[in-house]
Order: C-alpha cells, then sequence, then structure tokens
C-alpha cells in the first residue's frame, strides 16, 4: 500500500512539474509561429520534439517547414517544394500619397522658404489591390534557389492619384553543417509617385548561426552589403539577433554604413522590437532609429535623426494592422516632419 501510494505522489509530483515546462514550449511554438523566421521556427520546433513536448497537432507543421526548407530532398534535378501566390486587399493611410515635399515651410538664416502647393506632400486613405508570389526550387538538401516578387497598386480617391511599388529579389539559401547557414540575395525595388519615381537595388551575404538552450532559441546573422540607389551605391554591415524565449520573441538589427562626404547616406540605423500573446493573438511593438549624413543642403553640413514606433496585431490569421509614427529631425530644415502611418496587412481575400 504505502509502495503504490509513493508512485501515485511521484506521478503527481512529475505532472506538477511537467505543467509549466509543456506550457511554455507551447507559449515558445506560437511565438515562432507568429514572430521567428523559418529557420529559427524549425529550430524551436526540433527543441520541443527532442524533449518529447512537441504536441501532436504541431508535428504535421514542422515536416511541412522541413519540406520547403528543402530537407527531404532525395536528388536528382532542381525540384519545386514551395510557392505561394497571394492576392488581397490593399488600405493604409499615407502621409506622403504623391511623393512631395513633407515639410510645407521653413526658416533658414531669416529667409522664409516655401513649397509651391502642387509640390507639397498629399496625405489620405489609399486603397488598391497587392500581389505577391514565391517559387522555391531545392537543390540539394538544405540548399534551396528562392524567387519573389511583388506589386502594390493603391489609389487615393481624395485626390485622385495612385502610386505604385514592385519587387524582385533571387536568393541562394544554403545549409552548411548542424544550424549554420551562407545566403547569397539579390533584389531590386521600383516606386512610382505622381512627383517622383525611383529604383533601389541591393546585393548580400549573409552568415546565420542557430543556437538553442533550456528555454530559449537564437538566430544570429552577419550580412554584407551593397546597397544602390538613385544617387550611387554604398557598403553596409548589418548585425542582427532574434530570439524565441518563453513568453517572448525579441528581434534586434544594427546597420553601419561607410561614410560619403559628397551625399547624405545611411550612417547606422538601430532597430529592436518585442513581440507577445495576449487576447488569443501576437502584438508586436517595434522602435528604430537611423542616421544619415554627408553632403551639404543650401551649403550647410546635413545630418537626418529620423525615429520610428510602431504597434501591430493580428486581427486574425492572415490580417494585421499596423499602426506607426515616424519623426524626422534634420539640419536641412526640409527634412524636419512627422508622421502617422496606418496599414491593414492581407495576405489573401476572404
Amino acid at each position: 500500500m504505502r509502495a503504490s501510494l509513493r508512485r501515485v505522489l511521484i506521478a503527481l509530483l512529475a505532472l506538477s512539474l511537467a505543467g509549466p515546462a509543456a506550457a511554455d514550449v507551447l507559449r515558445r511554438l506560437h511565438l515562432a509561429e507568429a514572430a521567428a523566421p523559418e529557420r529559427l521556427r524549425l529550430r524551436v520546433q526540433g527543441a520541443a520534439l527532442s524533449s518529447g513536448q512537441l504536441p501532436p497537432f504541431a508535428l504535421p507543421r514542422m515536416r511541412a517547414e522541413m519540406v520547403r526548407q528543402g530537407y527531404y530532398f532525395t536528388g536528382g534535378p532542381p525540384a519545386l517544394v514551395a510557392r505561394e501566390l497571394v492576392l488581397a486587399p490593399l488600405l493604409a493611410w499615407d502621409g506622403n500619397i504623391n511623393g512631395g515635399v513633407l515639410q510645407d515651410r521653413f526658416v533658414f538664416d531669416g529667409l522664409v522658404f516655401e513649397a509651391a502647393p502642387e509640390a507639397r506632400a498629399k496625405p489620405g486613405l489609399v486603397g488598391g489591390a497587392q500581389a505577391s508570389g514565391m517559387a522555391r526550387l531545392a537543390w540539394d538538401t538544405g540548399r534551396l534557389i528562392d524567387l519573389r516578387g511583388g506589386l502594390d497598386l493603391g489609389w487615393s480617391p481624395e485626390h485622385r492619384i495612385s502610386r505604385a511599388d514592385a519587387r524582385l529579389g533571387v536568393c541562394s539559401q544554403n545549409h552548411l553543417t548542424g544550424w549554420t547557414f551562407l545566403d547569397l540575395c539579390a533584389s531590386g525595388a521600383r516606386y512610382w509617385r505622381d512627383l517622383t519615381e525611383g529604383t533601389a537595388t541591393e546585393i548580400s551575404v549573409e552568415a546565420v548561426q542557430i543556437v538553442t538552450n533550456a528555454g530559449s532559441a537564437h538566430q544570429f546573422g552577419a550580412r554584407l552589403i551593397r546597397a544602390s540607389g538613385g544617387a550611387g551605391g554604398q557598403n553596409r554591415l548589418a548585425l542582427s539577433a532574434e530570439s524565441v524565449w518563453s513568453r517572448l520573441a525579441t528581434r534586434g538589427t544594427v546597420t553601419l554604413g561607410a561614410p560619403s562626404t559628397d551625399r547624405t547616406v545611411l550612417r547606422y540605423r538601430l532597430e529592436g522590437g518585442i513581440t507577445w500573446l495576449a487576447l488569443g493573438r501576437a502584438f508586436s511593438l517595434d522602435l528604430s532609429r537611423q542616421v544619415l549624413d554627408g553632403g551639404a543642403f543650401l551649403g550647410i553640413p546635413r545630418r537626418d535623426e529620423v525615429h520610428a514606433l510602431a504597434l501591430s496585431s493580428q486581427l486574425r490569421p492572415g490580417a494585421t494592422l499596423r499602426i506607426g509614427i515616424l519623426d524626422s529631425s534634420s539640419t536641412a530644415g526640409i527634412a524636419n516632419y512627422s508622421q502617422v502611418t496606418l496599414d491593414l496587412r492581407l495576405t489573401r481575400w476572404r
């Protein structure tokens, strides 16, 4: 009788200890699904599987992740392991629909400068449609060619003007050994506004390492970038860290840019954010600060400081609402401004 009672007490103790641990694993899985990049998400799932705590519903999701990342490739010619086509409505509040001047009026050296009415930024509600697509080919175990593209078309009924954004990218994603990866990427973007248009391109190489411990998983990246735009090119270095803990997912990136004396370029950008679960959905808070300098405006050396804050929430699967505030302070009076942004991001028609 005493032996039976002892076994019952041991079982109850084991259940009481396992309960919180199982809850933490479940939260990490949900946080990884809501906020982590795909490799880190797979690592969180793998850690739960290794510890025997992966819920039955998560096993098919883990297998699907492995298929998408090329781990079921069996050799032969390149195979299509993932594809996606998304058509969705676009709804946003844009503080500069037409690509105009954000500061209507500023004073410099006692002189008042005022933008012509037709050159001023026009804010308002933008509606339209967005399309994006992805195709992924596996050519070796854990080695992929990833192709992506997208197009956003918006229309302002208040101002009767349109805007458009297009983007295209290709990456060679390569599993090296263990949880170490190397990615080679190239991308381009083109935007059209009523008063301006432009192109930006980027070529990069990134080394990625993923590590875990008892209660968290972390992805670290070091990325070399060659960014080019209408004014020329710049070399940049970006260091990033993304983590999934038991109650939070965190992310942070530091980007450093090469200096320039003849034009204004990015010197550094600091970005950080957290995601948490509440009321049955994911919430995210993101902060950033960036400094640009170089060149001159009206003979005065130029320096811009831009701060941004954004809060987003998943309204339902496939729909995210994001509200942001952006503040720019500059030695060039024309670049002093504040903006409020609002985006309803949808991933499919419903």
